[in-house]
């Protein structure tokens, strides 16, 4: 039969070109990456579907109506096997669906017009409506993006409410999320899901510091405040710290701090130490206890708040009066970037609230992402709550993570850093933390074993030495910013003999949740 090539218009041999190139490069991937996937003992479809595909791509390319029907055949597979692996959950489908789709509909509409070409009949009605529906269920899939679907819309029988008892019912939030081990949901039970749509507000509370941020990275008031008796203490994004009557919202005290830097403004929480009350010790076998602190007279800073700023400070301030802590550092005040070397705005900025773990003061640091593979690194150290005295530091990538610095040395540069908040469990006298990945993030080439070891993982040291627990890696060579961004959650989790045993559990940027034995 004589094909007319010369005579195939502009438009179709662009279409066919783009949809070409499209498929073999679509079918490279899954070729290879479904090699792996069975010498692994996954599915095998991705290799097959790949391998229809790339023999697609290659027709398309050379302008031959077969191999637009072959992908239709293969599209046709891939909605079976969507259906058969994932059933008619709205999300799994679209992640399977939504593209090789899309190459359907270029594929239907090329059809016609490559057999024209080839002095066959078109076949438009055999077009018309399946490549109406497929552009008719696309449009229905990407509006169904915007809408509920499960697992996210409530499904099953709703629990009661449980009542708290009068003893029991909690006081005060001294923590970023609630309980050191990070529950953030309250015991309380006057406010509920019958009632909350009812309150109103009792009063509200100007901090004078606007935050402003249209790009995004500037100044954003992202704080989760602390309350303690009467007390409700907030911080501003450039650190000022200021207490509020609980009751009224009056203004207390306030402590103008003023800190800046050039990008990331913003103060996400702050901690809480009481001197006047016994510290909670652990009750694992051979766990090291908290360390001892120094006595704090009534005179003294014996309830004190916690922060670190984004200039790379941790001060206390007396919750009674907002007054720098005199016994703490240097008249109040700690360098964060001693030790650090070369850290110029804004490479080192301290968002999170610090954590209080037993007596001892835990602090990470953000380091900005994705400027150079010479960053300060990421150590997380801690200090005495009381005198501010450095107790020990985890140097990630150091072969002796607890090395005491000599004069005018540094840490290890552009190392993985813990920026998000961290978790601590008082029952073992242990901080959890989230930890990011080495500088540059997305960028791997120049990473240590060590770099590989700590990036994206979570990591458990002992409060009062510092010394590492264990550590557990979510993504091996992170290269796509999938560093741990949220507070581990401690839990108690039942195993399959009925006994329950204390557990962290965290969500990921990979799409994951992850729970470990701690």
């Amino acid at each position: 039969m004589k094909l007319l090539s010369k005579e195939r218009p502009l438009w179709l041999r662009i279409g066919s070109l783009v949809l070409g190139l499209l498929l073999i490069a679509t079918a490279l991937f899954f070729i290879i990456g479904g090699v792996r996937l069975v010498s692994l003992g996954g599915s095998a479809y991705f290799l097959i579907s790949g391998i229809f595909m790339l023999a697609s791509g290659v027709l398309i390319l050379r302008l031959r109506s077969s191999g637009a029907a072959l992908y239709l055949l293969t599209m046709l597979g891939t909605l079976i096997w969507a259906v058969t692996d994932a059933g008619l959950n709205f999300w799994p489908l679209i992640s399977r669906l939504m593209f090789p789709g899309s190459l359907a509909i270029l594929a239907f509409f090329l059809l016609p017009s490559l057999r024209h070409y080839e002095n066959r009949p078109s076949a438009w009605k055999w077009v018309y409506v399946p490549g109406a529906l497929a552009i008719a269920a696309f449009i229905a899939a990407f509006a169904g993006m915007f809408v509920p679907h499960y697992p996210v819309e409530f499904s099953g029988q709703e629990r009661p409410l449980v009542p708290v008892a009068k003893n029991e019912m909690q006081k005060n939030w001294e923590n970023y999320g609630n309980t050191p081990g990070g529950s953030r949901f309250v015991a309380l039970d006057q406010i509920n899901r019958n009632n909350i749509s009812e309150l109103k507000p009792a009063w509200t509370f100007h901090t004078g510091d606007t935050p402003l941020s249209p790009d995004g990275n500037g100044a954003e008031d992202q704080q989760t405040p602390l309350q303690v008796g009467d007390k409700v203490f907030l911080c501003t994004p450039h650190n000022n710290v200021i207490a509020v009557d609980a009751d009224s919202g009056k203004p207390i005290w306030k402590a103008e701090i003023n800190a800046k830097s050039s990008v990331w403004m913003r103060c996400r929480g702050l901690a809480y130490f009481d001197a006047t009350q016994p510290v909670p010790q652990p009750t694992v076998p051979g766990s090291i206890p908290p360390a001892p602190v120094a006595a704090v007279d009534a005179a003294g800073c014996q309830r004190r708040i916690l922060m670190n700023t984004i200039d790379g400070r941790l001060i206390a301030l007396n919750a009674d009066n907002g007054q720098f802590c005199q016994d703490f550092g240097n008249k109040g005040t700690v360098n964060l970037l001693e030790g650090m070397g070369h850290a110029p705005d804004p490479q080192y900025v301290l968002t999170s609230a610090p954590t209080l773990a037993g007596t001892t003061v835990v602090v990470g640091g953000r380091i900005s992402d994705n400027v150079s593979t010479d960053m300060p690194g990421g150590v997380i150290r801690g200090y005495d709550v009381v005198t501010g005295q450095l107790r020990w530091a985890f140097d990630p990538g150091n072969n002796n993570p607890n090395a005491v610095l000599a004069a005018g040395e540094h840490y290890v540069r552009s190392t993985p850093n813990s920026w998000a908040p961290m978790s601590y469990d008082p029952s073992m006298n242990t901080v959890f933390m989230p930890m990011g990945s080495s500088s540059v993030d997305i960028w791997g080439a120049n990473r240590t074993p060590l770099d590989h070891k700590y990036g994206a993982s979570i990591l458990a040291v002992d409060a009062t030495t510092g010394k590492e627990k264990w550590v557990y890696q979510t993504v091996h060579n992170d290269l796509w910013d999938f560093d741990i961004p949220m507070q581990p959650g401690l839990i108690n989790f039942k195993i399959s003999d009925g006994t329950e045993k204390p557990a962290v559990v965290v969500g990921t940027k990979a799409g994951r949740f992850m729970c470990w034995i701690a």
